[in-house]
């Protein structure tokens, strides 16, 4: 038996997708045990461990940069690790109570009006969403919005995006290289997207992908399933 593990056989195993174990490696979280001449990525005993690791600190709270910190100490100090969560915590509260707020502003607004705009809750989704302020602060979304609202300015962006959306399927069902025009428009239009929505603030960007990586928030995704999203990828890096 070999002692190594595909990454694959290390999803089934764990419960965690290829493309996170792909994140991971990425952002030097967990580094493969050996990658082949063709660049399959491979990982041994230790690296289940690792994981096992990594699972438990985020369930206490850990964001991915502390957790990093703490697999590379070699000596944990547990009051630190408890002071760290406790201001975890309030900033935790603090997220619910700006939820708590909005909500009761969106209450009135449903009093008054007897209606609820798309814009309005479109605004208030990120927020419902319970996953999404792991990843994001009230600054971040605020400039997505802002940079979403000047990208949507005279078009008919749901229309473009779900178009987006039908031709990738379309390509990945039918394996297209990225040679073919079809692929090329898909390409084309990720990069255009990305670059309007996030531009070239690397803080955002690496909120948006950590955000896409996680396993709670599909509901968030609008059809960019996680082949669609890694077929993508591949064709961006061919």
């Amino acid at each position: 038996m070999s002692k190594y593990i595909k990454i694959g056989d290390l999803a089934s195993m764990t419960g965690i997708t290829v493309r996170t174990l792909h994140y991971y490696d990425e952002i030097g979280l967990l580094k493969p045990a050996q990658i082949t001449e063709k660049g399959h990525r491979l990982y041994n005993m230790q690296s289940i461990t690792e994981i096992y690791r990594i699972m438990a600190m985020k369930d206490m709270g850990f964001n991915l940069d502390e957790i990093k910190d703490l697999m590379k100490s070699k000596d944990i100090n547990v009051l630190n690790l408890v002071e760290i969560q406790i201001s975890n915590v309030q900033e935790e509260i603090a997220q619910k109570q700006l939820l708590f707020s909005k909500l009761l502003t969106l209450k009135q607004k449903l009093k008054d009006s007897h209606n609820l705009s798309l814009e309005d809750f479109q605004a208030m989704l990120p927020f419902i969403n319970s996953s999404a302020d792991k990843y994001f602060t009230k600054e971040q979304f605020d400039k997505l919005k802002d940079c979403l609202e000047d990208y949507n300015s005279g078009k008919d962006t749901s229309s473009e995006w779900f178009n987006f959306i039908s031709k990738l399927t379309y390509c990945y069902k039918n394996k297209l290289s990225k040679s073919d025009k079809r692929t090329k428009e898909c390409v084309d239009y990720w990069n255009d997207f990305t670059n309007n929505l996030i531009g070239k603030d690397e803080q955002i960007k690496n909120s948006v992908f950590a955000f896409h990586a996680s396993q709670s928030n599909r509901q968030l995704r609008y059809g960019l399933t996680d082949e669609l999203y890694m077929y993508l990828m591949g064709l961006m890096e061919e």
